[in-house]
């Protein structure tokens, strides 16, 4: 089996990141609502307040669906087997810029409703967010070899 190609692996990811970007989309739209009835079915105990909640999963949704959405732009590429592109390093960089203010977005929400899982998200999304700095500065190195190596031969 192929591993980079519209019908190898890379290509299924981007097809299960294209099914993402929809059901994201869809439960962010639908967050007035779900989370209404949430509030309404569930025996909420955590103390938080509905409007409180709605914007800071509609916030920190829509930044996810972003996030995926760059994601996807990146394996398109890898599929089309262009994957040193300086598009992809700057898709990374946006991917790293928006998991940082998720992870602020979770640090502000500690300070009013602290919660272990809270915590716990806050610090995956600042090191997956460190991360992707990293890999952006590397892809743009990569990009920087592969554009001299190409004006050598």
């Amino acid at each position: 089996m192929e591993i980079i190609s519209e019908k190898g692996i890379s290509g299924a990811v981007k097809y299960m990141l294209d099914v993402l970007i929809v059901v994201g989309a869809a439960i962010v739209i639908s967050l007035p609502f779900s989370l209404k009835w949430c509030f309404e079915m569930i025996t909420w105990t955590a103390g938080e307040n509905y409007w409180f909640l709605l914007g800071f999963l509609f916030v920190t949704g829509t930044f996810g669906v972003v996030m995926v959405f760059e994601l996807r732009q990146i394996f398109r590429r890898i599929n089309e087997h262009k994957p040193f592109q300086r598009q992809n390093a700057t898709n990374l960089k946006r991917i790293a810029a928006l998991a940082l203010l998720i992870s602020a977005a979770y640090i502000i929400k500690m300070i009013f409703f602290i919660s272990f899982l809270t915590i716990i998200v806050a610090i995956a999304f600042l090191v997956f967010g460190l991360a992707g700095l990293v890999f952006s500065e590397l892809f743009k190195q990569a990009v920087e070899v592969k554009e001299e190596n190409d004006l050598t031969i």
